[in-house]
């Protein structure tokens, strides 16, 4: 099995804590990102989108792509850590919250704030803090504050357990923690709480910690800004 994507990106980022949390092994390839495609990589998914999955790494035509697919198909692979309720209801919820921060929030998060501050740095050129300001008001205006009011009350999106749901907001909200925008605890408290919750479990601290190793390596300065 073979996991394809840059490991900054939430989606496949998505997919890795997935993977960690079943325990699963995999073969990965950090390469494919919006920066440069490898070779042939339309073979695998004509759309350049990541992540992608080979079950069978010398199989190309047989991928699997989009994080939420990938997700489901690992979850399958073995019982053991289900990140996906049996309730109706609950299966239900995790699925809404998964789609809310994969689609709109994603693009917001991704295009509003995470690219004016990492893709100008990546390409040579000076963070550009006040557009991604701008785009985190935005953000938790719409965003965030949704989400906050699903959390009360409980620690987890969908019913008592720890699911995908969690992971895919988690990933965004990593994303604007990276580049500058942690979650204000006295806005959005719930939120805040949940976040600890999730990135103190070792499958996600794990990825995050070697994400700032890479930073650290790069020489990048990507300073926390008051929100």
């Amino acid at each position: 099995m073979k996991l394809f994507g840059a490991p900054l990106s939430p989606f496949v980022k998505k997919a890795r804590i997935v993977a960690a949390e079943k325990n699963l092994d995999y073969d990965y390839d950090p390469r494919p990102s919006p920066l440069g495609w490898p070779e042939g990589f339309e073979q695998i998914n004509p759309l350049r989108r990541i992540p992608a999955l080979l079950p069978d790494a010398d199989n190309p035509h047989m991928a699997i792509n989009d994080s939420s697919a990938i997700c489901a198909y690992l979850d399958r692979l073995t019982p053991e850590n289900p990140l996906y309720p049996q309730a109706a209801e609950a299966l239900g919820r995790a699925l809404w919250i998964e789609e809310f921060a994969d689609g709109e929030m994603a693009g917001a998060v991704g295009i509003g704030v995470f690219r004016p501050v990492f893709f100008n740095l990546a390409t040579g050129k000076p963070a550009d803090y006040d557009a991604a300001k701008k785009g985190y008001d935005k953000v938790e205006a719409v965003y965030l504050s949704y989400l906050e009011k699903q959390l009360a009350g409980q620690q987890w999106f969908a019913g008592d357990m720890f699911s995908i749901a969690d992971i895919a907001v988690t990933v965004q909200l990593y994303n604007l923690s990276f580049v500058g925008f942690d979650i204000a605890p006295a806005r959005l408290p719930n939120l805040a709480a949940h976040y600890a919750r999730c990135t103190a479990r070792p499958a996600i601290a794990t990825l995050l910690e070697a994400d700032q190793a890479l930073v650290a390596k790069s020489g990048m300065s990507l300073p926390k800004q008051p929100i």
